[in-house]
């Protein structure tokens, strides 16, 4: 229930910022609504979170669907392996767990990209040796 009220609240939300007010005016209209800005932020990432598996999510509390949302979408259904060595997709992760998940993602995103970085200099170095041994 909680994850079903999540997505409706900030599909409403969403809808109120787009159509009913004008630009700059959504975070005065929360305060007279009693809403805090970041946890609106966060249901309207949830709701506008596209193949968000609903099923096994309406159970879930907004932060561990903030964390599913804002993971990168190939992510979303894989299974991945836990600091406890538990292989689970991360609808099953507790918020620990995700947060845990994105931080080895990260890792693995500055890792790859140092590599390419590294691949793209060795070729350049490679032509750069060729061209002068043409000369």
């Amino acid at each position: 229930m909680a994850g079903q009220s999540i997505f409706e609240i900030g599909r409403r939300l969403k809808h109120v910022k787009e159509n009913d007010l004008a630009h700059g005016q959504f975070g005065k209209w929360l305060e007279t609504v009693n809403l805090n800005q970041n946890v609106a932020n966060k249901m309207m990432k949830i709701a506008s979170t596209e193949k968000l598996n609903y099923a096994t999510s309406h159970n879930l509390g907004m932060q561990a669907l903030y964390e599913i949302a804002t993971l990168p979408e190939v992510e979303r259904t894989k299974e991945h392996t836990t600091s406890t060595g538990e292989a689970k997709t991360p609808d099953e992760m507790t918020v620990k767990e995700l947060r845990y998940l994105k931080k080895q993602l990260k890792q693995c995103d500055e890792e790859k990209s140092h590599l390419e970085s590294q691949l793209e200099q060795a070729q350049r170095s490679e032509s750069i040796a060729r061209k002068q041994l043409e000369e």
